[in-house]
């Protein structure tokens, strides 16, 4: 997972939700903020423990924990073994203080983690989006913010399913294997080898975990990649873009990705290239 430290625009600062910083420490090295982060603040424990401090209060940060702190709100934390790794994620934007509020997370929370797989998927998402950051991708990075605070709102709440992150666990590798191979193409029979499960079930607990199918995913990280692509390469046909992120017919990716974004990928292209 690569470390991102992001400068933003006044446009990306416009955003109700924008990233500020997503990456993970093998070493984390000891903190002292007296005057707290500048922005939103998620870290939990990849491997090892740590010590958290918030005022008089001192908490155990292990494997199972994670902590959450709004701006401002002093605090220091250290390892407590020879190698304490974490990940973690800042965030700010104007709507950030209402979302939270509403969602019933204080200021400072000390949480065990019910979805940790989950939570790190999502992490790993946005360290991957982040790596080459401009104005679209902020937007996608706001939503997957948005719901990682979602999660992180269920966590504190002890609302997430037991059966969730073992289903999680079992569908990740069609999800890497999606995202690596989204140009070829993929069959549900494929899908369902790769996990030892029939092409009915494997749908019925895709949907349940996902709320969406493995087909739908496919065809949202098809349109993402085409989306990439018309950013990175403005002279690209767009009947080019869709043969290479594996559509085999222009005429229903222009369809789809007008159904997803709301624009055809020439008026995308226009706006962004």
């Amino acid at each position: 997972m690569k470390t991102c430290f992001i400068v933003n625009t006044s446009l990306e600062k416009g955003l109700p939700i924008y990233l500020k910083s997503v990456g993970c420490n093998q070493y984390q090295e000891h903190i002292v903020r007296k005057s707290g982060h500048p922005d939103y603040h998620y870290l939990h424990t990849l491997e090892g423990k740590g010590y958290l401090i918030v005022g008089t209060q001192k908490y155990l940060v292990d494997e199972s924990t994670a902590f959450f702190l709004y701006p401002g709100v002093a605090h220091e934390y250290f390892a407590a073994t020879p190698k304490w790794s974490t990940i973690w994620l800042t965030f700010n934007g104007p709507a950030c203080d209402m979302i939270l509020k509403t969602m019933g997370i204080k200021p400072f929370e000390v949480f065990k983690l019910s979805s940790k797989q989950y939570l790190e998927g999502i992490l790993e998402a946005i360290s991957n989006k982040a790596s080459f950051y401009n104005y679209i991708v902020s937007i996608e990075c706001s939503q997957l913010i948005y719901n990682f605070i979602l999660h992180m709102a269920l966590n504190l709440q002890n609302k997430i399913e037991r059966n969730f992150e073992n289903n999680y666990t079992k569908l990740l590798p069609i999800m890497r294997y999606i995202e690596e191979n989204y140009f070829k193409n993929i069959t549900l029979e494929e899908l369902s080898r790769l996990v030892g499960l029939s092409p009915q079930h494997l749908c019925s607990i895709f949907k349940k975990t996902f709320q969406t199918t493995p087909y739908e995913y496919l065809i949202r990280i098809r349109i993402q990649k085409a989306k990439e692509l018309l950013i990175k390469n403005p002279v690209i046909q767009v009947k080019e873009v869709c043969y290479e992120v594996g559509f085999k017919n222009p005429s229903y990716f222009c369809y789809m990705f007008k159904k997803l974004e709301g624009i055809t990928p020439m008026q995308f292209k226009k706006l962004f290239g």
